[in-house]
């Protein structure tokens, strides 16, 4: 096989769907795997917005993704007016590509956000101190930090006020597209959650 550690030609479809589920649980806890930052997709006055983000935690029984972000943020904002999101994964080595799509619910000074804030780094809170909202345009270049808290020069005690800010973005799965890429021929599959069907589709 062409650098694929598996051949998917082999499989069927309920081997395939547990596949993606246990590549979206890795990617949740394994900083260095590919399914760890996927682009998210949202939908503002007919606009799409891409951007990266971080995959925290899969729950694959739930068929639910999440990711962090600051409630200032376009996103949060964009997500609030319409929870329509995408989220696209890419293997480079394994050629596996899955576009999923949910529903997402915002999570804000609740038990979900209170619980993932205490497990938050200093260094990862960091994000959540800044004066501006991120987007927010400046004169120079800038993290919009100050000198002490870009240096991690500050306490525990002194990044909770960064909580106030700190969102948790649930992406409630409606369906994966599952697509190889092999030489021989590509293969490509449909999990809809929603009918609840399995499809094989033309790549």
């Amino acid at each position: 096989m062409e650098n694929n550690r598996i051949d998917y030609t082999t499989y069927h479809l309920p081997e395939l769907e547990q596949d993606c589920w246990d590549r979206l649980v890795t990617g949740a806890v394994k900083s260095r795997t590919p399914f760890h930052t996927p682009s998210i997709a949202t939908l503002h006055q007919g606009e799409v917005n891409l951007r990266t983000v971080v995959l925290r935690k899969t729950l694959a029984t739930e068929r639910e993704l999440r990711f962090h972000t600051d409630i200032r943020s376009p996103k949060w904002q964009e997500l609030s007016q319409n929870p329509s999101i995408s989220a696209l994964f890419y293997d480079a080595v394994d050629r596996i590509q899955l576009r999923v799509k949910g529903k997402a619910v915002l999570h804000h000074t609740n038990e979900i956000t209170a619980e993932a804030w205490q497990k938050t780094s200093l260094s990862s809170r960091k994000c959540y101190l800044t004066r501006f909202s991120p987007s927010s345009y400046t004169d120079v270049s800038t993290s919009g930090l100050t000198d002490d808290i870009e240096h991690e020069n500050f306490t525990l005690a002194e990044s909770e006020s960064g909580y106030s800010n700190f969102g948790i973005v649930s992406i409630q799965v409606q369906s994966i597209d599952w697509l190889w890429l092999n030489h021989a021929g590509h293969r490509r599959a449909f999990f809809d959650y929603e009918k609840g069907s399995f499809q094989w589709m033309i790549p």
